[in-house]
């Protein structure tokens, strides 16, 4: 489960009706959700459910009630690269994202209208280098070099990141864990996002699981939408910016061009980000140690799967009606293809 679509497209819908990164984030999609519905419905089909985020695996633990044991968080699988490159090598910004994906057409918009002509104005020699597949087309508009706004395209190496001084990630809505955050910080890139971008990328502490910043607001996985909440309007933050490979708590396009001109001028803190980066990378998403759990908790789902399914009531129930729809859906195609084959014999 790369991420819930209900959540991503709940927020999507939020902040098409002129609702903020904030208001967004804290939206839930509605029990009459048809995408949640069918979302719901197959993880309780199913024996076990790979989800991405740890955030999002919380979620459907704590307030949809799906027992533990059909989840596992599956996140990222990677190795970090070498080791951090000096700052002095690096130069200008970029951001990356495949541009059929809406959160990315909508952060790229975001970012050419209402971000870079301020972070330009401050850093009048600073590019931004926009990278992405399927990028012909609409994409082409915000190609303005006089403004310092390259569209790049393709890129057939991520190893172009490691010539960047600061990765832009502006999403004002999305879910799931975000690639092009592991991908920047495993090539030595800090990056400057929203609370939207951040969001499950924590290491867990004494005092939060997995997924949460580390906040005195934490109460239970089920008040996440709030937590998120008050993490992102800056109360209880101290510290923050030195656990994470990047800043990550800008909700505006004010907070973000701070955030992305206090990265680009830093010199220690821009070292402190990047080692950072290096590290969450390397010790969140470990192929080893992340494969290892997701092997255990298949081999328990299909030791133990007689037993489970005895026990899981909703997900039998409907597996009952699931496979009486595929009983008259065959019969459908029978009876199609019954009346395709006479007509082709007439």
């Amino acid at each position: 489960m790369q991420d819930m679509h209900c959540l991503r497209k709940a927020r999507q819908a939020a902040i098409q009706n002129g609702g903020s990164i904030l208001e967004a984030m804290t939206v839930p999609p509605a029990a009459t959700d048809p995408e949640l519905q069918r979302e719901l419905a197959s993880i309780h089909r199913c024996d076990l459910t790979l989800v991405c985020s740890p955030l999002e695996l919380s979620l459907l633990q704590s307030l949809y009630c799906i027992p533990s044991h059909k989840l596992c968080n599956a996140p990222f699988f990677t190795e970090a690269h070498s080791e951090p490159q000096h700052e002095g090598r690096r130069a200008q910004f970029m951001t990356v994202g495949n541009w059929k994906h809406p959160p990315n057409r909508d952060g790229v918009q975001w970012l050419c209208q209402n971000i870079w002509p301020a972070i330009r104005r401050q850093l009048p020699h600073a590019e931004l280098h926009i990278y992405g597949a399927h990028m012909s087309g609409a994409a082409q508009q915000y190609h303005k070099p006089a403004a310092g706004v390259y569209v790049k395209g393709f890129a057939a190496s991520l190893d172009i990141m490691q010539q960047y001084r600061v990765c832009l990630a502006p999403l004002r809505y999305g879910a799931g864990l975000k690639g092009k955050i592991m991908d920047s910080w495993a090539h030595g890139l800090p990056v400057c996002t929203t609370p939207v971008g951040a969001e499950g990328m924590f290491p867990a502490t004494s005092q939060t699981p997995e997924g949460f910043p580390d906040t005195q607001t934490y109460r239970s996985p089920g008040s996440f939408l709030q937590l998120w909440f008050e993490a992102a309007a800056h109360q209880n933050l101290q510290g923050q910016y030195e656990t994470w490979g990047g800043l990550w708590t800008a909700d505006n396009a004010d907070a973000f061009v701070q955030d992305a001109v206090r990265m680009y001028r830093a010199e220690e803190d821009w070292r402190t980000w990047q080692q950072r980066g290096f590290e969450l990378s390397r010790n969140l998403y470990n192929n080893k140690a992340r494969l290892r759990i997701v092997k255990d908790a298949l081999n328990a789902a299909f030791m133990d799967k007689e037993r489970r399914r005895k026990s899981d009531y909703v997900g039998q129930m409907l597996w009952l009606q699931q496979l009486r729809a595929t009983e008259y859906f065959s019969r459908w195609i029978e009876l199609k293809e019954h009346h395709a084959s006479k007509k082709g014999s007439a």
